[in-house]
């Protein structure tokens, strides 16, 4: 019938919108996760794209790092290279101007002798301290050459590396200022020392510089008062310190004491030639310790130098 006709189409038209909205429904879920996978694939590879890139930045900056680098290694390498080859031409330079020097002062010193023999008698008192003063002066310079030589030499000597008992090496210095203390009052205070590494012949040059100067700038205590010890310990190295109750120093001036003929004293109050400290700067950065002073005006001064302890010493 018709009404039964118009039924069936009306269920038709029905369902084939109904399959019209399934198919498109279906193509935009399609379509979603077609999109939502293309971001995905995206983001994975610009990720990984910034990483690699950002690996790449790294290994061309520790490249160019190791390049700067090996370049400051080459600078530092040939600038030591220059400063050691100097230093060799330098020592070598003063050993033989002071070894040459020694022959004119050796013929100033033996003609004004000869002057003064040859004219006993007849000379007046200003010619007569002329002549004196000639000959202290040709003296006082061949000490500063042998200073300047024994120096000069200690830069070049191998190093005879040993158990030193720092004990024995003060009391053999001491004994080296029998002259210099005689008839003086002087308080000594000499705690216990430890064995050390090192060479035994420059380590007593060391501290017979040091307690020389002690009593040296304690001419006019009553008493003096000198001090050795060890005062503890630095980087490993045991540290060694000589006091005095001396002229002392300007702590303002403290970088020039370790200078070649550098004095911070008149000559007129105390004698020398400005190289024994040096010396033991020399040799206590060839056992590759350090020294340095502390000090005031009127009331004293200290020097302290680090050793490496010897084996046994160790604690």
């Amino acid at each position: 019938t018709a009404s039964t006709i118009e039924e069936r189409t009306e269920t038709l038209r029905r369902e084939t919108g109904n399959n019209r909205a399934a198919t498109l429904a279906g193509s935009g879920l399609s379509i979603a996760l077609l999109v939502g996978v293309f971001a995905l694939l995206w983001r994975e590879n610009t990720r990984r794209a910034a990483a690699e890139a950002a690996a790449r930045a790294r290994e061309l900056e520790a490249q160019a790092s190791r390049r700067e680098i090996a370049q400051v290694n080459e600078r530092l390498e040939a600038a030591a290279a220059n400063l050691e080859r100097a230093n060799r031409e330098l020592e070598a330079f003063s050993y033989s101007v002071s070894h040459d020097l020694r022959a004119p002062l050796r013929h100033i010193h033996g003609y004004v002798e000869m002057l003064t023999t040859a004219l006993a008698g007849q000379l007046a008192d200003k010619p007569r301290r002329y002549l004196q003063t000639i000959k202290a002066a040709s003296e006082e310079m061949a000490q500063l050459i042998d200073d300047l030589l024994a120096f000069s030499r200690m830069g070049r000597a191998a190093l005879s590396v040993e158990s030193v008992r720092l004990d024995d090496l003060v009391r053999q210095a001491i004994r080296g200022l029998e002259m210099a203390i005689a008839g003086r009052a002087i308080e000594w205070q000499i705690a216990p020392l430890p064995a050390v590494k090192g060479d035994a012949a420059l380590l007593r040059q060391v501290l017979a510089n040091l307690l020389g100067n002690a009593v040296k700038y304690t001419r006019g205590r009553a008493p003096a008062r000198i001090e050795i010890g060890a005062t503890g310990e630095e980087a490993g190295r045991v540290v060694v310190g000589v006091r005095d109750n001396g002229a002392g120093f300007d702590m303002k001036y403290a970088p020039k004491l370790f200078g070649v003929f550098q004095r911070l004293h008149r000559a007129e109050d105390f004698e020398g030639t400005g190289i024994g400290l040096a010396t033991v700067q020399r040799i206590v950065t060839r056992h590759g310790g350090r020294v340095w002073a502390e000090g005031r005006v009127g009331e004293g001064a200290a020097f302290f130098f680090t050793l490496e302890r010897a084996a046994e010493a160790t604690p």
